[in-house]
């Protein structure tokens, strides 16, 4: 009799055929690296993205704006004004320059705030602020700028004079003869 090789379960390696299992073990370490990675560096991140924030400042209305205000702007011709009075740029800075040292002598920031039109040049508001430093610089001061906020075109009056309210006529006062 001969000896017949029973068929039956054979071991893999032995087989030609492929295994059909996924080895896992390999992405589990890079997850695992990755996971690492991004706890050892969300703590340097949230430091260095933390912004300073200015606290809740009350809202003054347009016509009770101090007058020692400094606030320069861009018109949308490219002309540009201080306290909305429409001015060439070298006299601008005189002024500026004046009254930065006239406010810092009252015991106050030196301050300029710089507004645009939406519609100004870029390269205009950028020679603007460079202006005022420039005046901070000629009278040995640091001058902070305060860039406003982006209006729409309605919305922006930096250009536009201020109206003068006009005050009525007193009454003329009778005098009676005693």
């Amino acid at each position: 009799m001969s000896k017949k090789k029973k068929k039956g379960f054979e071991p893999p390696e032995k087989k030609n055929s492929v295994v059909g299992d996924i080895n896992v073990t390999p992405l589990i370490d890079i997850v695992l690296v990755l996971l690492i990675i991004y706890m050892v560096v969300t703590p340097v991140m949230i430091n260095k993205m933390s912004v300073k924030l200015p606290e809740k400042a009350e809202d003054v209305p347009e016509d009770d704006v101090p007058e020692e205000q400094i606030l320069v702007a861009v018109c949308e011709d490219g002309t540009f004004s201080l306290n909305r009075e429409v001015m060439e740029l070298n006299p601008l800075i005189d002024k500026v320059r004046k009254k930065v040292i006239r406010k810092v002598a009252n015991g106050d920031k030196g301050v300029v705030f710089v507004d645009g039109h939406p519609e100004a040049p870029y390269e205009k508001m950028v020679k603007l602020m460079d202006a005022v430093r420039e005046a901070g610089n000629q009278a040995e001061l640091k001058v902070r700028i305060g860039v406003a906020t982006l209006k729409e075109k309605e919305d922006f009056r930096a250009c536009t004079p201020i109206e003068k309210k006009e005050t009525p006529p007193e009454p003329p006062v009778e005098t009676v003869p005693g």
